[in-house]
């Protein structure tokens, strides 16, 4: 899916994109962990709520040198 990810138009390119996080979540059992969001992250992302925020306050941070 990388590979041909990279050779194709936009709208297929973002389609790998999409069935790669089913695939994900389907092999790592995601909707199984208590504390995942089930989806209220792609929400809070959209809407830019306070789970959002906080989210990209920790991902910022996450990449820096302490």
């Amino acid at each position: 899916m990388i590979n041909r990810g990279v050779e194709c138009d936009l709208y297929t390119a973002q389609g790998f994109e999409a069935l790669g996080a089913v695939l994900t979540g389907a092999v790592t059992g995601s909707w199984q962990i208590p504390d995942a969001d089930k989806g209220t992250g792609i929400t809070g992302f959209s809407e830019k709520g306070e789970l959002w925020k906080r989210r990209r306050v920790l991902a910022r941070d996450f990449w820096v040198d302490a």
